[in-house]
């Protein structure tokens, strides 16, 4: 009696491919969806100790609203940063979330944020747009981080430190 090999190898397969991808798929949704018990200050601080905030002012809730469309007093937390003038592109928002169902909306607002200026710099301010092109949007669970800035690496860092 010969055993056929071919169909019980492709079938192991189809399963081994099967569970990788619930399994990638389970640790997306496990891993925007972890919550961080860090003080909302602490994290401010240690995001703005890491970033060269001297081409940037901080922002109101005032300016938060008009440039991201937010309102801060929905938020645990709201930290801005934004360009002080007019052809400067370096930006840094930190949001803490009263609750993760939130967490769209404001991820959407911060690559909104990016992409309209991308659009005001586009053709005639070519530093600008490049640095722009570097800008991150950090995701995870109750905190988002958007940060342009010619080196993000260091502001990144800091904030998944503090988290």
């Amino acid at each position: 009696m010969e055993l056929h090999w071919k169909p019980i190898v492709l079938s192991a397969v189809k399963w081994l491919i099967l569970i990788l991808i619930l399994g990638f798929i389970l640790w997306q949704v496990l891993s925007r969806g972890i919550q961080s018990r860090a003080d909302f200050s602490a994290v401010a601080e240690s995001v703005t100790s890491a970033a060269d905030l001297s081409p940037m002012v901080e922002g109101d809730n005032q300016m938060v609203r008009r440039l991201y469309g937010l309102n801060p007093a929905d938020y645990e937390g709201v930290l801005l940063y934004y360009p002080s003038s007019n052809m400067g592109a370096e930006e840094i928002l930190v949001v803490k979330l009263s609750d993760l169902s939130q967490q769209e909306t404001v991820k959407a607002a911060m690559e909104a944020r990016i992409q309209a200026q991308m659009d005001v710099f586009e053709g005639y301010a070519p530093e600008q747009y490049a640095t722009l092109e570097k800008g991150v949007v950090e995701v995870h669970g109750n905190y988002l981080l958007l940060v342009v800035a010619e080196d993000t690496a260091p502001v990144q860092k800091a904030f998944l430190d503090a988290l």
